[in-house]
């Protein structure tokens, strides 16, 4: 999907992106951290993967926000052990986990992720629907890999945010328009700058640690293409 110029080399597209995390980040050494593991369920290619990886870093660090992208692959359907590697460990708000799933039984073409939250607004968990990101024709001037990393980042954000954490603007709007996209192709879409400090301040004021146990999610907030 989305045949954009596919960067015909991963390393020189990293390079960029990363000088581009440098201009943007807030100068601050102690900046608030978020593990995120990610679950390739999707079984897309690992460079695609990269570059979503790299994306969705430099969108959290331009909020002030460290990513520790955890790369945790795909399950083994004969394996029915608990899990006990870093990715099976969840905690709000400092260490969240994403899947990326071909698609949803009962998920509408033109959806994109969804983010699961409890009551009090909180959320440790969230897919991605590869198969609808990919398959989607509209977004033609932007790589899958790219698109994958602002689609995770947005979810990123409803875990962090909260309930309402949609916005009329930015990287958090519910339908991603015409607008939206053309902010995406020239690297201007990302947090508003409330919304920054609130993923700050999430972070900031509950230490990281094994005392907030990942919420059981009583609602879905979705992020869908704009209809045509």
């Amino acid at each position: 999907m989305f045949p954009l110029s596919r960067f015909k080399s991963l390393s020189l597209a990293v390079v960029s992106l990363v000088a581009n995390v440098a201009a943007a980040r807030t100068p601050d050494a102690l900046a608030p951290r978020v593990r995120l593991s990610v679950f390739n369920d999707a079984g897309i290619p690992p460079d695609t993967l990269a570059q979503a990886a790299a994306r969705a870093t430099a969108i959290l660090a331009q909020s002030g926000v460290e990513l520790d992208w955890l790369s945790c692959g795909r399950p083994d359907p004969s394996d029915f052990s608990p899990p006990t590697t870093p990715c099976s460990v969840v905690a709000w708000p400092h260490q969240l986990s994403v899947r990326i799933v071909p698609c949803g039984r009962s998920i509408g073409a033109d959806i994109f992720g969804e983010a699961f939250l409890d009551g009090a607004g909180r959320g440790a968990y969230s897919n991605v629907y590869y198969n609808n990101l990919a398959a989607n024709r509209e977004h033609a001037q932007l790589s899958d890999g790219d698109m994958l990393g602002f689609v995770i980042a947005h979810e990123v954000g409803h875990l962090l945010l909260g309930s309402n954490s949609h916005s009329p603007s930015g990287l958090m709007q519910a339908r991603w328009d015409s607008s939206a996209l053309h902010s995406a192709l020239h690297n201007t879409l990302f947090f508003t700058p409330a919304q920054s400090a609130t993923l700050r301040s999430r972070l900031s004021e509950t230490p990281p640690g094994p005392n907030v146990p990942a919420p059981l999610y009583a609602s879905a907030h979705r992020l869908a293409r704009a209809s045509p």
